[in-house]
């Protein structure tokens, strides 16, 4: 009881003065970790200086607590991570063994999501359930302000995980009434202040009240910790300050009537996962706003207040991710019917772009077609009404182009662009989920998912790990030697994420970022580049290159003589593995205008099947039900009957070329797009 009592003194103190951070600057507190104190040192070092009118970022170390603390969690190496609690957050280091350099090295806990939901985060995917603080958000202490709104009374409003609960409609401009009790109840009031919405969020379909977003994008001096010197005009949430420094809104702003320095007030309080942001009209001059106390609160909550016996608490496990790769889009194909094409069976629909570099994606269960293009942005297409497909949504940021194929995982599709971010939007109304800057250039790959991460190559030459709830940076790698290959994605065969570099030869690397060892898998230099992703079956991995060789590798990286097969001309597509009749065949597209089936047995043999086309084939062949689909040079989409080549047909005719704008064949329909950004869809 005596530490309670010890913090909810200093609790007090700070909310009666809450300018005193102000009037004179603090010394520097005792930092766990150099990476800390730099944190620290660029925004807070300069509050309490003449000229400079901002509260405390981070403010003091709470003192209760030790420096530097090992928390559980079991994402970590050890199975913990280093934190420390400072009265406005807490800062944290999950991975050690990162670049001290990076600006995302020291992340900001998401402590407001855990002390409004009780949810106690001890992994990436791990939780354990306690109560919910019943911390005031603002104001007095629960001893003298016993009515105010907690933390607990923001459980039935909030979005924590689910993008679409709780969310609003964007009301920018509009003026904030609505007051939320204790009990959580929300009705509308008339405030001391007439406040408007001045921001409004996509990733959580929150607005944001004007003074906060003022806050949040202020500017002023700031110090360079590597100096100490003084930097005038400086952004002071640098490094993306919604996603990294506040978090995204996980409410919408509202007022609360709550007791400071014992006085009733109505103060606007707006709740973001890493921080709580606070409005008193009462205040005069620039320190209105405030952060919210909130890393005193999750200390208290975490160490002092007592808690019932905690429940291990899991999510509901994530769908299994992509993880097929016997072919281009082979977990995204799906049997049913045989399309037939021809008159009436054939849609042709402008994306609204000149051109597309993009492989689409077909979901039968929402009749929705989504493709990629080169300056009109992300289109899911609504195919409900064959005869009359309408735009269901475009998600289209300003002058971004994406050439990649889109990957749909658990309700989101992720692409890559070409302006160095990769974009999570929701397949339902085509709204951004979060967008991760951690590439230094262009994105041209694909990107591949497992449960919780998400992997890409980037013009820079790095392969890169992002977490796939928020595309926070995990790692970044880079082959020994060389540079990897930007123009595919990579692929992932039991936990190995498989790239080739511009060495040609194909790297593989752990799901940390380090790199196989070469006396785990050692692959030679293949005779040309590699354009194409490869493809990976019966313990192999197939890739073909620029010299027309299609290679298969032994699961080591050793390549063997009967395992080879040249064409006369490039193959730019990826190879189809399936099985045929009692055998197994792999189906390649080349530039000599062919597409040919082989024993994947015995490459090296004579081709077993063969289909002349006349024009290039760059497309990555779709087996599915027995037969072979792909798009040619020739603007012709083809259906070849997988253990005859006699038995063929035309499917459409398009006005311009099938380059690498590859089919999926799913549920009975075939969707393809032209390079001149034509979405093909047939049945």
């Amino acid at each position: 009881m005596k530490k309670k009592h010890i913090l909810i003194a200093i609790s007090v103190l700070a909310l009666m003065m809450p300018f005193m951070t102000l009037v004179a600057q603090a010394a520097d507190p005792t930092f766990a970790n150099d990476a800390f104190k730099n944190k620290w040192v660029a925004q807070d070092r300069l509050v309490g200086v003449p000229g400079v009118s901002r509260p405390y970022t981070w403010g003091p170390s709470v003192p209760e607590a030790p420096n530097a603390i090992s928390e559980p969690y079991n994402s970590s190496p050890g199975g913990q991570r280093l934190v420390q609690y400072f009265d406005k957050a807490r800062m944290e280091i999950n991975n050690p063994g990162g670049n001290p350099s990076d600006p995302f090295y020291v992340t900001t806990g998401l402590v407001v999501k855990e002390l409004v939901s009780g949810l106690r985060q001890v992994g990436d995917t791990s939780f354990v359930q306690f109560n919910p603080s019943k911390t005031q958000v603002a104001g007095d202490p629960v001893s003298v302000n016993p009515d105010a709104p907690t933390y607990e009374s923001f459980k039935n409003v909030v979005t924590l995980g689910n993008p679409d609960a709780n969310s609003r409609p964007n009301a920018v401009g509009s003026t904030v009434t609505q007051f939320i009790n204790k009990a959580g109840q929300v009705s509308p009031g008339n405030p001391q202040d007439v406040v408007t919405i001045g921001a409004y969020d996509t990733h959580t379909n929150h607005n944001i009240a004007a003074p906060f977003w003022t806050f949040i994008t202020s500017s002023g001096p700031v110090t360079d910790p590597a100096t100490g010197a003084r930097v005038e005009n400086s952004p002071v949430y640098t490094e993306q300050p919604l996603e990294r420094v506040f978090g995204y809104p996980i409410a919408e702003p509202f007022w609360v009537v709550t007791k400071v320095g014992g006085v009733s007030r109505n103060v606007l309080v707006q709740l973001f996962e890493r921080r709580t942001l606070t409005y008193n009209p009462a205040i005069t001059g620039a320190s209105k706003v405030e952060m919210g106390n909130v890393g005193q609160h999750y200390y208290q909550w975490r160490y002092v207040e007592p808690q019932t016996s905690p429940t291990p608490t899991t999510p509901p496990p994530p769908p299994p991710a992509p993880s097929d790769f016997s072919q281009f889009r082979a977990s995204y194909l799906k049997s049913g019917a045989v399309p037939q094409g021809g008159t009436g069976n054939v849609l042709s629909y402008p994306t609204g772009a000149g051109a597309s570099n993009s492989s689409a994606l077909y979901d039968p269960d929402k009749k929705l077609a989504i493709v990629g293009t080169a300056g009109g942005g992300v289109v899911g297409v609504d195919v409900t009404n064959f005869n009359t497909p309408t735009q269901a949504w475009r998600f289209s940021p300003t002058g971004v182009n994406f050439d990649t194929t889109p990957v749909l995982y658990n309700g989101v599709v992720y692409y890559g662009g070409g302006d160095g971010k990769v974009y999570a939007i929701k397949e339902s109304d085509g709204t951004q989920v979060w967008a991760s800057t951690v590439a230094g250039s262009a994105i041209p790959s694909s990107v591949v998912v497992d449960t919780d991460s998400a992997y890409f190559t980037a013009a820079d030459g790095k392969l890169y790990a992002i977490n796939l709830n928020d595309g926070t940076p995990k790692w970044q790698a880079q082959a020994t030697g060389t540079n990897l290959v930007n123009l595919f994605s990579p692929i992932i065969v039991n936990n190995t994420i498989y790239v080739v570099g511009s060495d040609n030869k194909v790297y593989a690397f752990n799901k940390d970022g380090s790199q196989v060892a070469t006396t785990t898998w050692n692959s030679p230099a293949l005779d040309g580049s590699v354009v194409a992703r490869p493809s990976y079956a019966n313990g192999r991995f197939y890739v073909g290159t620029s010299n027309g060789t299609l290679y298969a590798l032994n699961g080591n990286g050793t390549i063997q003589s009967q395992h080879t097969f040249t064409a006369t001309k490039a193959i730019y597509s990826t190879p189809a593995i399936a099985s045929v009749g009692t055998g197994t065949r792999v189906y390649v597209g080349t530039d000599d205008g062919k597409v040919y089936g082989l024993d994947a047995t015995n490459l090296a043999a004579a081709p077993v099947w063969t289909f002349t086309v006349g024009a290039a084939v760059r497309t990555s062949p779709a087996v599915v039900d027995g037969f072979v689909y792909f798009g040619a040079q020739d603007n012709k989409v083809y259906r070849v009957e997988a253990s005859n080549a006699a038995n063929s047909a035309v499917l459409a005719t398009a006005g311009a070329v099938f380059d690498q704008n590859s089919p999926i064949v799913n549920s009975g329909y075939l969707v393809i797009n032209t390079s001149a950004g034509i979405l093909h869809i047939i049945k």
